[in-house]
């Protein structure tokens, strides 16, 4: 057996979890002390956590990578001079003594923001390449200071350089992961840091391409990167903490009694991203659905609240509706023949002109001779209007919302569709679309009702 497979059979039998901790949750020592306090619950489980910036941090970095692009001097360095005065005073809140903080490489790391800084207002250009270097160094501070909450709270910590084994293509501010390369260098760079260490503390957003230039992979990525940590340790689970409680019942702008979902699919979770929920992006966590690693949102804020469970799609579940959530800024596109005579018609020549205005079709019910086409507003335009009316007979219904009713097992309960239609009530519906997934049914109705049809379909289904 190589030393590499070894270290894999070491780690599988560890058993680590990923614990990924977003901005809000790291924003200052206080709320770095709670992650510790978190992380505890897992001491024994050799714990991994992955940390994004301190909130707010990287809009300030990207805002210096744009001063110095416009040769504003001053104006990166008062940002630099911000970012030092809030790292510093964090550092000085977690009462480390000096000579076992993690001061030194701190100031490095601020000194490196100015020098960057400096350098690109000299030459008068801005790259990709140079904005990803920027944002970087969020996460490369907050990662240090947290190394020093552990420590002050006396465990055994290493901080790892992401980029030792988060390998990615090398499309600047957007990088795509390459897995088997992470895979290898996770088993070369952070197994080891798993076996010798308590807790290792690792940076969410930011990797490097084969040759060594410092990527990140987009807004979202700190959960990217917990799932792509957690996936090539093959963790137990992998915990996502924010600022929420979990996937909720519904919005709680609108429907203040939502309640937390205990366990959705992986399918469930990105209809809801689709249409309009925001507590995590599914694509994020492909990583760990592809290795059937549970994937936990929970509250740093409240942790103690079970949060909710994304669970690979085959995975035992109640069926039923379990969220419902509504996409404003919708414009439905009724088609029909030019000819009143047809009875049959087809709709291929519409479809490919929304795709070729790279339109993406929210959803649409097709009938014979007619179909409804429901697309977002701000994409729609008199061109592809003039295109539809080329071949079909147009009528538009603007300002309209879909309200999703998602859970799972919907096909084999027809009947509940009942509940949602009966709550609506006088609220008049354009469009019902169901049957065709069995995770998802979608209703149609104008903008100034989706308040109130969310309201009354909540009502009806979960209180």
């Amino acid at each position: 057996m190589t030393e590499q497979q070894t270290e894999q059979q070491a780690t599988s039998e560890q058993q680590p979890v990923v614990l990924k901790f977003g901005g809000t949750s790291v924003k200052d020592a206080e709320a770095m002390r709670r992650v510790v306090e978190i992380v505890e619950r897992k001491r024994g489980n050799h714990p991994v956590v992955v940390t994004s910036a301190c909130a707010g941090v990287t809009d300030m970095l990207l805002s210096t990578a744009r001063c110095g692009g416009t040769g504003d001097l001053n104006g990166a360095l008062q940002n630099v001079r911000h970012l030092r005065q809030r790292h510093l005073e964090i550092l000085g809140d977690l009462g480390l003594p000096l000579e076992r903080s993690c001061q030194e490489e701190l100031t490095e790391l601020l000194h490196e923001i100015e020098q960057l800084a400096r350098g690109v207002v000299l030459l008068g250009e801005l790259t990709p390449r140079t904005l990803d270097a920027f944002a970087s160094f969020g996460e490369r501070l907050s990662s240090l200071l947290l190394g020093d909450a552990f420590r002050a709270a006396g465990w055994d910590v290493a901080v790892a350089d992401s980029r030792q084994f988060i390998i990615t293509d090398s499309n600047f501010v957007n990088a795509s992961p390459l897995m088997p390369e992470i895979d290898a260098h996770v088993a070369e760079h952070l197994i080891p840091l798993v076996q010798r260490h308590e807790v290792v503390v690792a940076q969410g957003f930011i990797g490097r391409t084969l040759n060594g230039i410092t990527t990140t992979i987009g807004r979202g990525g700190s959960d990217h990167t917990g799932a792509l940590v957690g996936a090539a340790l093959h963790a137990t689970e992998i915990q996502i903490w924010t600022d929420v409680s979990g996937i909720l019942t519904a919005d709680p702008r609108a429907v203040p009694q939502a309640a937390v979902v205990p366990h959705v699919t992986f399918t469930e979770a990105r209809e809801l991203a689709w249409f309009g929920a925001k507590v995590i992006h599914p694509d994020t966590i492909v990583p760990a659905v592809e290795r059937a690693i549970p994937v936990v949102i929970k509250n740093s804020m409240r942790p103690d609240d079970a949060g909710t469970r994304i669970l690979p799609d085959g995975s035992p579940i109640s069926c039923g509706i379990h969220s419902i959530t509504s996409k404003r800024g919708m414009i439905s596109v009724m088609l029909g023949p030019r000819d009143p005579r047809a009875t049959s018609l087809g709709f291929q020549k519409a479809l490919g002109i929304f795709a070729a205005h790279n339109l993406p079709i929210q959803c649409a019910a097709v009938a014979e001779a007619r179909a409804i086409i429901t697309v977002e507003s701000a994409g729609f335009n008199d061109v592809i209007l003039a295109g539809l009316e080329a071949d079909y007979a147009v009528e538009l219904m603007p300002e309209m919302a879909v309200i999703g009713l998602i859970g799972a097992g919907l096909r084999s309960q027809p009947g509940i569709i009942s509940t949602p239609l009966s709550a609506l009530g006088a609220i008049p519906i354009s469009f019902v679309v169901a049957g065709s997934s069995d995770h998802i049914i979608l209703l149609g109705v104008a903008e100034q009702h989706a308040t109130e049809a969310l309201q009354r379909t909540h009502s009806a289904l979960f209180e």
